[in-house]
């Protein structure tokens, strides 16, 4: 791509493949001003393996040897222009392309219309396989696309009288149409040898180099995917576009909207997406379980809707139909101001969540949306988050520079180990277990990420200003328990009960630091229970001064805290437990949690200890939560 020589090159190949030819042509992308996100587009176009290639060589040979004799014939008649001819005849056959049956012959030639202002060129594909008689008054390019479609798909066409009456509306004769023919042929067969596609290339098996091959293109489009998000400016609305763009481009999304949050608490529809003007008079409300929109944000998870659903709520029936779409995917996305959005999709492939160049462009529009880290002295005073004094001991006194380097270097292994988990991922196939576990070991590895990448130092290690998400609690529970059932508890011999209220609603709050305070209250009744026992979690919702909040209970069967413990049970001390305990898991945990504008307390018998964590819930008009983010235990 680097070079005029190069690029006319690059061009001439792409009109041989019609996939991405017409796909180039049709998307409003400038792809001159953004070559990432070219790049992404052909590193993960499909391509034809194994026995599939056989079908995919045939199709291909027909396009080519059609769209070369339409362009000789309108050359060689001087009715219409040859570019156009090339095209219409390179696409007659797109819709057999497709591996499902979702594109249909008539929906390509409706999108083929808008090539040229007057829809020639999808007419040409729309009545390629008519009769000729049937066109003998129709517009020229029909009528040469015709011509073509019957001289390369039916055996001594130029003998017919149908093929030569159409000649001869064209002043051609036999044997001038038989010399364009054969001219077609051989340009096929040409072209066949030089892109791979003939019969020996078709029995190859696709295993080995060709997996290997497909693995390295995904890892190299998401590299490409980086460079096109680097482009942003930092503003949502420019990120956004960049967001339709890879939409288009790579998934053949057309129709997209953005709800998030409002004042009222309920989802309404943001103007970062340009959409349908009516959607504006929608306001969804958080709990409603009917809806997809809301579920996506319960849940932290993409939810489908397809249209006519007996039990879908009605307001994704008006915004499926306001987007001319027949189903929906509704995807949780982090914004800018620290909400979560939906971002809804119209039409997009059935299997879009498992793809990992999905997961990549949510990567990298999460990354793009990131503000700043601001320097701790700018902060109001408000927001300075405290942390715990502890008295330095020999050799705490690491360099500034020599932490700012370790942090930089950390970054670099949890790339490497991000994208060898996405390589797994394609490696071992659909089992949903394994994805299961690869999904927590991929969520674990940006969660660290997250606290590495949000480190400023100043005099002392700060975290800045973080991003709230609209979060179930019930969620981060059941993800917590999934996540160390078979690495903390069953190892251990705990027995571990969830009690999960389901009238608990979703709040917004920092997943992570949740998530951090039932790890250390859930490690610290592990090693409390030393040779076995039972864990409770349970959350409810409750009345406290007429104001509602969650509670969430952990629960262990240990012998209870000491005396001299439990006195001093939220304050930095030495740990007695040695090793790599530094004594200040629960005063983080009990500060954490007060970050989230909640309280930690304990109770400890001789038959167990008991935590309570109480968080406030969005009270009727109340605006959403503010908070700041902390760092690791």
């Amino acid at each position: 791509m680097r070079g005029g020589a190069a690029q006319a090159e690059f061009a001439a190949c792409v009109r041989c493949d019609p996939v991405l030819a017409l796909r180039l042509r049709l998307l409003p992308v400038d792809f001159g001003a953004q070559p990432g996100l070219l790049r992404a587009l052909l590193l993960t176009a499909p391509v034809a393996t194994g026995a599939a290639q056989a079908g995919h060589s045939s199709r291909w040979r027909q396009s080519i040897g059609v769209a070369h004799l339409a362009q000789a014939l309108s050359a060689r008649s001087g009715t219409v222009d040859a570019d156009a001819a090339w095209v219409a005849g390179l696409a007659h056959n797109l819709a057999d392309y497709s591996d499902t049956d979702r594109v249909s012959a008539a929906q390509v030639a409706d999108w083929l219309g808008t090539l040229d202002s007057d829809g020639w060129v999808g007419d040409a594909v729309r009545y390629h396989a008519e009769p000729l008689a049937r066109g003998r008054a129709a517009h020229p390019l029909v009528r040469i696309v015709q011509l073509a479609y019957q001289l390369v798909s039916r055996a001594d066409a130029v003998d017919s009288v149908d093929v030569r009456a159409a000649l001869a509306v064209l002043q051609m004769g036999a044997g001038e149409a038989a010399q364009l023919l054969s001219e077609s042929q051989v340009q096929a067969r040409q072209l066949a040898q030089r892109f791979g596609l003939t019969d020996a290339a078709a029995q190859t098996d696709g295993t080995g180099l060709d997996r290997l091959t497909r693995l390295y293109a995904a890892q190299a489009a998401q590299s490409a995917l980086h460079e096109y998000f680097r482009q942003s400016d930092g503003s949502s609305s420019h990120t956004f576009g960049l967001l339709q763009g890879s939409l288009r481009a790579l998934f053949g999304v057309e129709h997209a909207c953005l709800f998030a949050p409002a004042a009222d608490g309920t989802l309404r529809l943001t103007a970062l997406i340009r959409a349908d003007a009516g959607l504006r008079a929608l306001a969804i409300p958080p709990d409603d379980g009917h809806s997809a929109l809301p579920r996506a944000l319960a849940r932290n998870a993409p939810q489908p809707f397809e249209r006519g659903a007996l039990d879908a709520a009605l307001v994704d029936e008006q915004i499926a139909r306001l987007l001319g779409a027949t189903r929906l995917i509704c995807q949780p996305l982090a914004l800018r101001d620290g909400q979560m959005g939906v971002l809804v999709l119209g039409d997009a492939p059935p299997d879009l969540g498992m793809s990992p160049l999905w997961r990549s462009v949510l990567t990298q529009c999460h990354e793009a949306l990131r503000p700043p880290a601001a320097p701790a002295a700018t902060l109001p005073a408000a927001e300075a988050p405290v942390v715990p004094a502890v008295s330095a001991g020999p050799g705490d006194d690491i360099p500034r520079e020599r932490v700012r380097r370790a942090i930089h270097e950390v970054a670099n292994p949890l790339t490497i180990m991000r994208n060898y988990v996405n390589l797994l991922s394609d490696k071992l196939g659909a089992d949903s277990a394994v994805q299961r576990d690869l999904g927590i070991i991929g969520d674990e590895i940006e969660r660290v990420a997250r606290i590495v990448r949000g480190i400023t130092l100043t005099e002392d290690i700060a975290m800045p200003a973080a991003s709230l998400e609209l979060v179930s609690v019930n969620s981060v529970v059941s993800e917590l328990v999934r996540m160390a059932l078979g690495t903390l508890f069953t190892p251990n011999k705990v027995n571990v009960q969830i009690d999960l209220n389901p009238d608990v609603p979703p709040i917004p709050l920092q997943k992570d630091l949740l998530k951090q305070v039932l790890f250390n209250l859930a490690k610290n009744a592990v090693e409390a229970m030393q040779a076995g026992g039972h864990l409770k979690f349970i959350t409810r919702l409750v009345t406290i001064d007429g104001r509602r909040q969650i509670e969430i209970e952990v629960a262990d069967t240990g012998p209870g805290l000491p005396a001299e413990a439990a006195a001093h049970l939220f304050e930095p001390v030495v740990s007695a437990k040695g090793g790599d305990h530094a004594g200040l898991g629960l005063v983080i945990s009990r500060s954490l949690v007060e970050r989230l504008n909640g309280h930690l307390s304990c109770t400890s018998t001789p038959q167990g200890t008991r935590f309570l964590i109480r968080l406030p819930t969005l009270q009727n008009g109340q605006a959403p939560l503010t908070t700041t983010r902390y760092g690791s235990m």
